[in-house]
């Protein structure tokens, strides 16, 4: 069965457009290079997308969806370097920018980042992970570095820090992903990740119980009490960075700062 023949059921709110019952985990859009890489990453999502399947996620393979596309329409015709720029980023923001952007919103439980080379050349994939950040949607980060040490001196701080978790290497992914509580990538009624009690913590990538009541109401940023102690620590122990911004452009320049 392909994607384009599962039959949708009926949206229900924080559901998904699309939600094959055949995989049933979750819904992972799978984010990386394209412009740089080769065959357009679809090496990686290719293998990716199989071992999603064996574990019962559902995986979003931008580079599939594009040869599908092209198959029956036609590639997005491209102007050439010197003709209109206009022309170009109108088409890059309606048939990329735009659509990319819709299958995570409207369809992705969560991410898989690949980060490699063609990932760091090109500026897509940060700014998806950027979107699904904002958007409150889990991402797990990967790459292929042979240390944590490695990892942390090769990567943006940035990206690290809009990551659920990091692996790197995916098997460990993969590993992780088998053990979640089955369901939980997928947002509950109320608009968290959890399930039967147990949620997901978007600091760290674990999962924990609510002994007594259940959330009841969207918690944005969603974390156990660990990472709460570690946020409050952060907070608590350092000026806040973006209070002495406002304070010391209001004493500079003598304009009053308007605290919303």
């Amino acid at each position: 069965m392909t994607m384009f023949s599962i039959k949708q059921d009926k949206v229900k709110e924080f559901d998904m457009a699309v939600r094959p019952k055949q995989w049933d985990r979750g819904n992972i859009y799978l984010s990386g290079g394209m412009q740089f890489a080769k065959n357009l990453g679809a090496g990686w999502r290719l293998k990716a997308s199989e071992r999603l399947k064996e574990l019962k996620y559902f995986p979003l393979d931008i580079t599939d969806l594009d040869i599908a596309y092209n198959n029956l329409h036609g590639k997005p015709i491209l102007p050439h370097a010197g003709e209109s720029p206009e022309s170009y980023k109108a088409n890059m923001r309606k048939h990329f920018i735009d659509t990319d952007l819709k299958l995570i919103r409207d369809n992705s439980d969560a991410l898989i980042v690949y980060y490699d080379e063609s990932a760091r050349r090109g500026a897509g994939t940060v700014s998806e992970a950027q979107y699904a950040f904002n958007l409150n949607i889990p991402i797990f980060l990967v790459t292929n570095h042979k240390t944590m040490e490695d990892f942390y001196n090769d990567v943006s701080g940035w990206l690290i820090a809009l990551s659920t978790k990091h692996f790197i290497n995916f098997e460990d992914l993969y590993a992780y992903l088998d053990n979640l509580p089955h369901g939980i990538l997928k947002k509950d009624i109320y608009g968290n990740h959890g399930v039967n009690g147990q949620y997901l913590c978007h600091l760290s990538g674990e999962v924990f119980t609510k002994k007594k009541n259940k959330f009841v109401s969207q918690v944005h940023p969603l974390y156990s009490q660990k990472s709460v102690n570690v946020v409050h620590d952060i907070y608590e122990n350092h000026k806040d960075r973006y209070e002495f911004f406002m304070e010391y452009l209001t004493k500079e320049t003598g304009a009053p700062f308007k605290n919303d």
